[in-house]
């Protein structure tokens, strides 16, 4: 029987995909709904779910608080979001059940002494750094910017008007060359709208390695 891992803020499973290709049964637990989620899916509040019955945990709390620069595009566009910090009060949660755990969200989220992958990494024509904190020893992979040197994709970036193309895939907001998207982030089951909001399931396929040998390791002492 398979470790069974609870995917907590799954989205449309992302992080989901990779731990299953690293040998995990996966569990996805969302407040809304994901019908595109490609495992076992329970629609229900992730702050308040129970972790009992599981090997491992992941959580993905909402990144938006976090997001450098956000606060000021909000303001610009007149818009009053308030977003709440979900990575302080998801860990001590974590922490309390015991397995061995994963914290994922984006540079700038106070995470403890995370690890941080990048998709130039796994060949991935997307860089989409983000922070990983486990109770788990894991090592990051090192950026490999230098392979993404071919500028060949959109950019929203048109000094003077001129046009200029990037060295990677832009995924995020109403970016350009969306058919791009799915290959680029290693996701051929989602929307535009998820993959905004996804990683690359190479991400949690690389973590997911480390977070097995730990439940290994567990079950044998």
């Amino acid at each position: 029987m398979t470790p069974r891992l609870l995917d907590l803020f799954c989205g449309a499973g992302g992080a989901a995909m990779g731990y299953h290709r690293a040998g995990f049964t996966v569990v996805g637990v969302d407040i809304a709904p994901q019908p595109n989620y490609p495992f076992e899916f329970i629609q229900a509040d992730a702050m308040t779910y129970p972790l009992d019955g599981f090997e491992a945990i992941h959580a993905s709390p909402p990144c938006q608080k976090h997001v450098k620069g956000m606060a000021a595009v909000n303001e610009a566009l007149g818009r009053r979001l308030d977003h709440i910090d979900l990575v302080t009060p998801t860990r001590p949660r974590l922490q309390a059940n015991g397995v061995p755990y994963v914290i994922e969200n984006v540079v700038g989220a106070p995470l403890i002494n995370p690890i941080v992958l990048c998709g130039s990494s796994f060949g991935l024509a997307v860089r989409r750094h983000r922070l990983f904190e486990s109770n788990a020893p894991m090592m990051a992979q090192p950026c490999a910017h230098h392979l993404q040197s071919e500028r060949r994709y959109w950019t929203s970036w048109r000094p003077g008007g001129e046009e200029r193309r990037a060295k990677v895939v832009q995924v995020y907001g109403a970016a350009g060359e969306q058919h791009l998207w799915p290959e680029a982030m290693g996701i051929d089951w989602m929307t535009g709208a998820e993959l905004r909001q996804s990683i690359p399931p190479a991400y949690t396929e690389h973590i997911g390695g480390y977070l097995m040998a730990s439940v290994t390791a567990r079950a044998a002492a």
